[in-house]
């Protein structure tokens, strides 16, 4: 139970919290538009953005990293919590991760694309892989020591 716990928080709490850095920083992102419309609360389209310094990280970088690492913890759970199934979820997130940066090239979805957002977006996705692998070492040394 401690462990579905530890897998679930690692991606709702990053989920939300990009949620709301979203809607604080970012008024005109579709996302944003779309929960605003469905909240019935009025859209606040380039009013309120953040430009330069730490918010240009906040904005561009963090939300990112938030949205990969746990992204790592979802496919982790869902494909199956072992340490076999960590790399599977690991080169799933990093391929998902390029594919939707790379498809910002064409005019399929709005975005635009950077290099850096698939290098800061696999940093994100190793560190997420690095926590799990240190957690269930950590959670087999306990059990083998019982």
């Amino acid at each position: 139970m401690k462990r579905r716990i530890f897998l679930v928080s690692n991606i709702t709490v990053p989920l939300l919290l990009g949620a709301v850095i979203y809607c604080l920083t970012s008024p005109d992102v579709i996302f944003v538009e779309a929960v605003r419309s469905l909240w019935g609360m009025p859209v606040l389209s380039g009013r309120g953005t953040l430009h330069g310094g730490i918010w240009q990280f906040v904005r561009y970088y963090l939300l990112d990293v938030l949205w990969a690492y746990a992204l790592v913890f979802a496919l982790y759970f869902a494909i199956g919590n072992n340490a076999a199934k960590l790399k599977m979820a690991f080169v799933i997130a990093i391929l998902f991760s390029t594919v939707m940066e790379v498809i910002q090239l064409f005019p399929i979805i709005p975005g635009c694309f950077d290099l850096l957002d698939i290098l800061v977006e696999a940093l994100a996705e190793a560190f997420a892989a690095l926590i799990i692998k240190t957690h269930y070492e950590e959670a087999r040394n306990i059990c083998e020591t019982k």
